[in-house]
């Protein structure tokens, strides 16, 4: 009898097991998949580069934020395509510093036109951010302030269990 239950509990574990690294897998091939199958969109899921200004309106009152995000859509074109052009501009450096035969000439000029576009890109979306802000009231500032200072997940408060937060920009405290 025990040699059975021993059997069960293998045969038990070595499935419990495969679930657990075929769920993992799963999650590496998702990953793989989102920074891969985004290269051509304007966005990319999978690097950390700058998100797009939407996120001035995320801690607005509905109402707010569905008025506020028509705004965000007449400026956006502009913003959109200095984006693209440094997710292309990235994306061609990185392809560069990969390369064989490796051309530092060719990725010193792929660098400056990373930093160009970067530097467009980061004017547009301070422009815009500023427009933006214009248009929003001394509270509603101060929510996308608190969005800016919040560490972890940006969908809610601060991650479960933390207090923690950054530093107002106004300086050490």
């Amino acid at each position: 009898m025990t040699k059975m239950n021993g059997r069960r509990g293998l045969a038990a574990a070595l499935i419990i097991s495969i679930a657990v690294n075929l769920f993992f897998i799963g999650g590496i091939a998702f990953r793989f998949y989102l920074m891969h199958s985004s290269m051509n969109a304007e966005t990319n899921a999978g690097r950390p580069l700058p998100p797009n200004i939407s996120w001035l309106v995320r801690d607005l009152a509905p109402e707010r934020q569905e008025e506020m995000r028509a705004k965000l859509r007449e400026r956006g074109m502009e913003g959109r395509t200095a984006r693209i052009r440094m997710f292309k501009a990235q994306r061609e450096s990185n392809r560069l510093m990969t390369a064989d035969p490796f051309d530092a000439e060719a990725l010193a000029a792929a660098f400056t036109a990373l930093r160009d576009a970067a530097n467009e890109y980061q004017r547009l979306s301070h422009l815009q951010t500023a427009e933006i802000l214009n248009e929003l009231s001394v509270d509603e500032r101060r929510k996308a302030v608190e969005f800016i200072n919040r560490r972890g997940p940006r969908d809610g408060g601060p991650p479960l269990g933390s207090e923690v937060t950054r530093r107002p920009f106004g300086g050490p405290q």
